[in-house]
């Protein structure tokens, strides 16, 4: 008698490995843009670098709507108690704030010994309380970087209001949330006291559409993943566009309608693949992800101690193409090199007796884990 196979499939991973190459991509994608503004400071008159790279400035916009699909996802079924919320914030307190205070106490001793070196173009002016605790200003804060950061925190701090509600209204507040946006964004952005300036900041846009791409990925199959990635790829090289401006001063609708909607259709395109079909090999790649934060962190103190010492040793190499394309590659390695120590030295260290810490506060019980990993979720070692 002859049988019939049943075809197998393959089981999902237990975690999504695509949001951590999502991650390592969009760190690398800002780490590509920065070196644009050191080439015309150490590099004048020798610019070798495509202008095309001007465009990774876009990765911001990627670590926003992965923040927001990570902050739904992890989330779930952990509405509606204080207790849930108060691990929330712990979570994420830990994530940003320790590592962040470590590059911020490194760049102290040059502000003071040195301010030539720090935000020159505000005339080295800088608020180190509001850039310790990460609190909107005028002014850029001491470690460049961060201002992302304030954004970062102010999704925290609205999804943790959130967190207090029911979770079957976690769609009705996402949607209140993005209209208010719209409203008060439609005739462009708001000009005013920064502490009013974040709240409407439409970049919250972003956040708030990759917290809908957690809510559907799992409902989405190969066929409609397809389409949905190359719809994707279409938005965002047909209508997106970055400038730093608009992200310094709040980018109305525009960017975040354009940017935030392609990326957010990869993100849910690229997860719902790896649901149903894992990604094979190239989940090794992964380690990109979870030292992404370092990266980015560290990558702009890189550039200008590599930059110094060329402008120590170049010589007459100065102007040969080669060697100065072959000092690009030194200084990506050194990026790559100086993020991966950080993440093992510093930020999974802290991120591991952040984890006990908890256990002990929260009368958990304590899973062996450092990064609390939960089934089919993106693990809590690499949240933002």
């Amino acid at each position: 008698m002859q049988t019939t196979r049943r075809p197998r499939v393959k089981r999902p991973a237990a975690q999504l490995n695509t949001v951590q190459l999502a991650r390592g991509f969009a760190a690398l994608a800002v780490v590509a843009y920065h070196p644009q503004s050191t080439e015309v400071k150490y590099f004048s008159g020798t610019n070798i670098l495509p202008e095309f790279l001007g465009r990774g400035l876009s990765g911001v916009d990627l670590f926003f709507v992965i923040s927001g699909f990570v902050m739904v996802l992890t989330t779930r079924g952990k509405h509606g108690t204080p207790r849930q919320v108060g691990k929330f914030v712990w979570n994420r307190f830990f994530r940003i704030y320790p590592t962040y205070w470590v590059y911020s106490l490194a760049l102290l001793p040059v502000l003071f010994l040195a301010p030539a070196f720090i935000n020159s173009s505000q005339g080295g002016q800088i608020d180190i309380l509001s850039s310790f605790l990460l609190l909107p200003t005028e002014i850029l804060p001491l470690l460049l970087v961060a201002w992302t950061l304030t954004i970062e925190v102010w999704f925290y701090v609205v999804f943790a209001v959130v967190l207090f509600l029911p979770e079957r209204m976690l769609v009705s507040a996402l949607a209140v949330w993005f209209a208010l946006l719209v409203i008060v964004n439609w005739a462009g952005p708001i000009s005013a006291n920064p502490y009013l300036e974040l709240p409407t900041n439409a970049m919250a846009i972003e956040f708030i559409l990759g917290g809908v791409a957690a809510l559907l990925f799992r409902h989405v199959n190969r066929v409609v993943a397809a389409v949905l990635a190359v719809t994707g790829i279409v938005v965002l090289l047909s209508f997106g566009a970055t400038t730093p401006a608009d992200l310094y001063a709040g980018p109305g609708l525009d960017r975040p309608l354009t940017l935030g909607v392609g990326f957010a259709l990869l993100l849910l395109a690229a997860t719902a693949l790896e649901h149903r079909r894992g990604i094979g090999a190239l989940s090794r790649l992964t380690v990109l992800g979870d030292m992404f934060y370092s990266v980015y962190l560290c990558h702009v103190l890189v550039l200008a101690v590599t930059g110094r010492v060329w402008l120590t040793i170049a010589g007459s190499f100065a102007a040969n193409p080669i060697m100065v394309a072959g000092w690009w590659v030194v200084t990506l390695a050194a990026v790559l090199t100086v993020g991966y120590l950080s993440y093992r030295l510093i930020e999974r260290p802290v991120m591991t007796v952040a984890h006990r810490w908890r256990a002990a506060v929260f009368h958990e019980k304590d899973t062996g884990s450092p990064a609390g990993a939960t089934s089919l979720l993106v693990s809590e070692r690499s949240l933002s």
